[in-house]
C-alpha cells in the first residue's frame, strides 16, 4: 500500500483549514484510486473510463470530453481497453461517423470490482464520523460539487 507523503505530520488536535482538509482527502481516494486500479491490471485513466462508461455508455467525443483528453489520446485509451476485453466500439445510430463505447460483460464486471472496492476504501475512511457528520460532509461537498459544475 502507498504511503501518504503526509501521514504523520499533523498533530491530532491541530486543525486545517477547508482548503488544504479537501486536498488531503482528495490525494488520500486518489491513492486508493491508483493502487485498485493497478490491482485490476489497468491505470487510472482506464479505470475511470470504465467506471464512466459502466454508468452511461457514449461516443468517443463524449468520452473524451467527460475524462479531459484529446481525440487521438481517447482513441489509444480505447484501442487498449479493447485489446483487452474491456470494451467494444460500434457505429453511433445518432451519427455514423463516430462510435459508441460499450463495456463487454468482463468490463462491467471488472467496473462494478472497481466500484466497490473504492466505495469500501472510502466508507472505510469515514467510518470516524458520526452517521449525522456523514450527512452533513455529503451534504457540504455536493453544494460545492454542484456550484463547480455550474461555473463550468
Amino acid at each position: 500500500m502507498q504511503v501518504s507523503l503526509w501521514k504523520g505530520d499533523m498533530a491530532k488536535s491541530q486543525r486545517l483549514a477547508a482548503g488544504p482538509a479537501l486536498i488531503r482527502v482528495s490525494s488520500a481516494v486518489a491513492e486508493h484510486y491508483e493502487r485498485i486500479s493497478s490491482d485490476l491490471g489497468m491505470t487510472t485513466q482506464q479505470a475511470r473510463m470504465l467506471f464512466v462508461l459502466h454508468r452511461r455508455p457514449t461516443n468517443m467525443l463524449g468520452l473524451g470530453s467527460v475524462l479531459g483528453v484529446g481525440k487521438s489520446t481517447m482513441t489509444g485509451v480505447v484501442a487498449r481497453m479493447e485489446r483487452a476485453g474491456l470494451v467494444v466500439r460500434s457505429a453511433d445510430p445518432a451519427d455514423r461517423r463516430n462510435f459508441v463505447v460499450v463495456p463487454t460483460d468482463r468490463g462491467a464486471e471488472v467496473a462494478e470490482e472497481f466500484e466497490r472496492r473504492l466505495r469500501d476504501e472510502v466508507t472505510r475512511m469515514l467510518h470516524i464520523l458520526k452517521s449525522s457528520e456523514r450527512e452533513t460532509f455529503a451534504a457540504l461537498l455536493t453544494k460545492v460539487i454542484m456550484a463547480e459544475e455550474s461555473s463550468s
